[in-house]
């Protein structure tokens, strides 16, 4: 009867250890995490809400940024307001360092309006001020299509 209660425990400990291990992809403990309040801005067309809540989680060792959108509501009157995340998006403290990046939804699938664009992202050295400029998803024209900007502290 001993052994049995034994293996059981045993069977529960193990099953618990490994449920407690779902997310494969490591912990990044120097990440920083900005909730902001910004302005987003439509340079070559109108936005609809632009008061935009985001998260913004700023990863210092590999200098990159992933921005949540919380609720936002961007290219028409009528789109139903959704997160929209981009994620591993390189910052910079200069203007013009662009890259490609893509605007995806909950679920991982790309936000319509926008599925991927060039852009740029730019913190201060303080850490108080974030802005991002969005442009097309073609590289040889740069043109600034939306500005989002958020002071974070």
């Amino acid at each position: 009867m001993k052994k049995y209660l034994f293996f059981t425990l045993a069977l529960v400990a193990s099953v618990l250890a490994l449920t407690s291990c779902g997310n494969n992809e490591p912990e990044d403990k120097d990440a920083v995490v900005f909730n902001a309040t910004g302005e987003l801005r439509g340079v070559m067309f109108p936005t609809y809400n632009d008061q935009q809540q985001a998260v913004i989680t700023l990863h210092p060792k590999t200098n990159t940024v992933d921005v949540k959108f919380i609720q936002a509501r961007i290219a028409s009157e009528d789109e139903t307001p959704q997160d929209i995340y981009i994620h591993n998006m390189p910052v910079s403290s200069e203007d013009g360092h662009f890259s490609h990046i893509s605007l995806v939804l909950a679920d991982g699938s790309p936000y319509a309006p926008f599925p991927k664009s060039f852009a740029y992202a730019m913190m201060d050295a303080e850490r108080t001020m974030f802005n991002i400029h969005f442009g097309n998803d073609d590289e040889n024209d740069t043109q600034v299509y939306l500005v989002f900007g958020a002071m974070l502290k």
